[in-house]
């Protein structure tokens, strides 16, 4: 089904609600709602929206019909036989599925509530006669969860092929705890977001009131007709307080563009959608890391891991910083500017290309303690091109890694549900070791640039076991899948691909450790980012690391970067360039 409504509008709705404390929001100076840091009792009639917490799965939610004993004449393909059925669910027995609930589900998605690894929802639409005769005894033997959407103006109507259940087995499925009532509107009508506004509040409103007065409590869950609401649907929805909606888009819950329009797959695509959520689990990596900082002393590690030279600084506190006076600044300029920071890196990736550009603007969402505020990527188009690249967050004592949802965590509210005390946000490139191990060409390729593994001088931003920050580079013009097994081999846990080639710059004590030049008396190019790190030096005592220290450049030229680029020898760009070899003016440091 074509979508039916503003992906990039539902990303707002993240900002709503009243359940939760309020903090300002930083643009705006309204407040805004969050879902708190340490989880208060689950109510599932108060408004949180998607967590980042929820991350570590990928959930595929079903969606069936009316469940027929056999294919007739009038049998729509959204029809679904017993026989059919029983082999459905005996499928996801032998994939080693478990059935959770819906609020099992609603937990998961906005707090980050623990589930199993394998999680299916099955949900069920129109209350049909034929789920209660020909799903439900299977359901029930089995202890098997599900949802049945309800529109009321059909309830008990027994004409035609298709009759729908009465008021007294509702009542009995709600009483018996494994089937969740919940809304499906009163008249279903078609294409929902097109009605008036008052229209659609009236269906909305009036199915939750009658199946409350019914059924003695609250009901908190929506299926939209057809699966079909728009931005405005979706905040009726709130208003009228529902607090988890479903639609008919394909892909994971985890994946969907906001609490109030969870994704949903159609039943006859069921093993398309628990492969395909099998291996989002893979190709994410679907996951939460979050460690405790660990503060040590500075210090500068060089040497050759499985084949693979690098330059690595690790310790100190992280410090994320972008260039807002003159856009761009080489890593050297912003250690000298910032103080209390000894050592840095180039930061991550950033829209405009161009050598000689002073853009600032950085690909996905940041947030730099120097500013002190949150900005979102604006770009409309971009956002379907991100998916589910890491987007690493910190604050004073922890760090969190998370796959990001553009729709979802594009502000700075759902993220603060992931970290009260945050400080800094920013999008890498792609996840290339998780827990230890290098990801393959295969495993990073989904989420990443096309040329994320093109040869050229690469960097990573890493974090150890222990909470410990690393920042690394290669010494030589490499892979990324090759620099992923050298930061594994040098005892990084988690690492980052940040921005690269000429970009490409580490710098420890005023001296240039790490460049993408392959000329010795150029800086490397001005970025608009940095990582930066505060602490106290630890000067090496590896002979090579610090030969290498002693005979290094310094990061400061005597004109700045950015005037420095503009005269740079075109000659000196680094292996792959375009430009590589051409004449280009000299220019003096």
């Amino acid at each position: 089904m074509k979508k039916s409504f503003s992906l990039l509008a539902l990303a707002m709705l993240a900002l709503g609600g009243s359940s939760c404390p309020s903090r300002q929001d930083p643009i705006s100076g309204s407040p805004t709602s969050i879902t708190p840091a340490t989880p208060q009792p689950f109510d599932p009639t108060l408004f949180a929206p998607l967590s980042p917490r929820a991350q570590d799965r990928r959930i595929p939610v079903i969606m069936y019909h009316d469940i027929v004993a056999s294919k007739r004449q009038k049998t729509v393909f959204f029809d679904c036989t017993t026989d059919e059925f029983k082999d459905q669910i005996a499928y996801l027995e032998s994939q080693g599925a478990t059935f959770i609930s819906a609020e099992q589900l609603h937990r998961h998605l906005v707090r980050g509530d623990t589930v199993p690894e394998k999680s299916v929802l099955l949900t069920f639409d129109d209350n049909y006669q034929g789920f209660y005769n020909n799903a439900y005894p299977l359901l029930k033997s089995k202890k098997i969860p599900s949802v049945m959407f309800v529109h009321t103006a059909f309830v008990g109507n027994k004409k035609g092929p298709h009759p729908k259940m009465d008021w007294d087995t509702l009542k009995k499925l709600d009483a018996e705890k494994l089937v969740t009532i919940a809304s499906h509107t009163v008249t279903h009508p078609g294409e929902f977001e097109k009605k008036p506004l008052d229209v659609q509040q009236s269906e909305l409103y009036d199915s939750k009131k009658t199946l409350e007065d019914k059924l003695g409590h609250p009901i908190p869950y929506i299926a939209y007709p057809e699966g079909r609401g728009d931005a405005e649907t979706f905040s009726l929805a709130q208003q009228i307080g529902y607090t988890l909606g479903f639609t008919v888009e394909n892909g994971a819950a985890e994946q969907s563009p906001n609490i109030l329009a969870v994704n949903r797959y159609i039943h006859t695509r069921l093993k398309k959608a628990w492969e395909e959520c099998q291996q989002l689990v893979i190709d994410a990596p679907a996951t939460v890391f979050e460690r405790n900082l660990s503060p040590t002393p500075v210090t500068l590690q060089t040497g050759t891991f499985d084949g693979i030279r690098l330059a690595m600084v690790k310790g100190g506190k992280p410090i994320s910083v972008r260039a807002t006076d003159t856009g761009r600044k080489s890593v050297g300029e912003f250690i000298r500017d910032v103080p209390g920071t000894v050592a840095g890196m180039n930061g991550t990736f950033f829209v405009n290309a161009d050598l000689r550009s002073v853009d600032n603007a950085l690909i996905g969402p940041c947030r730099t303690q120097v500013e002190n505020a949150f900005f979102a990527d604006e770009d409309k188009l971009r956002m379907p091109r991100i998916w589910n690249r890491p987007l690493v967050v910190w604050g004073p004592k922890k760090i969190a890694i998370v796959p990001f949802n553009p729709y979802a965590y594009n502000n700075e509210v759902s993220l603060l549900s992931l970290m009260m005390d945050m400080s800094d946000v920013f999008l890498g490139g792609a996840w290339i070791v998780h827990n230890g191990v290098a990801r393959t060409k295969k495993e990073i390729a989904p989420y990443a640039a096309r040329d994320f593994n093109d040869p050229r001088k690469r960097a990573f931003f890493g974090v150890t076991d222990k909470g410990e920050i690393v920042l690394g580079a290669t010494m030589d013009v490499i892979t990324t899948e090759m620099m992923a097994r050298g930061a594994a081999a040098a005892g990084v846990h988690e690492a980052i691909l940040m921005d690269s080639g000429f970009s490409t710059s580490i710098v420890f004590d005023s001296k240039i450790i790490a460049t993408g030049h392959t000329a010795k008396d150029l800086p490397s190019r001005p970025v608009p980012h940095a990582i930066l790190l505060n602490g106290t030096l630890q000067q090496p005592i590896d002979p090579d690391t610090l030969t290498l220290l002693q005979s290094a450049e310094t990061s400061v030229g005597a004109i700045s970067a950015v005037e420095a680029i503009t005269q740079e020898p075109i000659g000196a760009r680094p292996e792959g360039h375009p430009d590589r070899g051409k004449l280009g003016p000299r220019r003096r440091r």
